[in-house]
């Protein structure tokens, strides 16, 4: 079973640094980086896809920006307690940003 997370930023036009969060996941072995800002592992499942989405209910993994981030979604079969591993990269995301990981109930307010 997956769980769906997503971190962004408080309103569209404001945006991370995509290069810091590239390189921030880039430090952890456990990830392999994909085309398009996604990294991925297998065990435990976790794909994490950086982007500058213009729409909170409409958008896609090709929404990568180069230079600017204001969402990030993550899809993971382990975010536990007992997963050291994932729960440390994720709250360090989350210190990263400076915003805090939600659950993705698909029912998002107005951004």
């Amino acid at each position: 079973m997956y769980s769906y997370y997503y971190i962004k930023t408080d309103c569209r036009s404001n945006t991370w640094d995509t290069i810091e969060i590239l390189d921030y996941l880039r430090s952890f072995s456990m990830l392999t980086e994909k085309p398009n800002g996604i990294f991925v592992s297998k065990n435990p499942f976790l794909d994490i896809s950086l982007m500058k989405v213009k729409d909170l209910n409409s958008w896609s993994s090709l929404d990568f920006d180069e230079n600017e981030t204001n969402y990030v979604s993550i899809v993971t079969s382990d975010y536990s307690e007992e997963n050291i591993e994932v729960k440390n990269l994720l709250k360090g995301l989350e210190q990263l940003l400076s915003f805090r990981i939600c659950r993705d109930n698909c029912e998002r307010e107005e951004w």
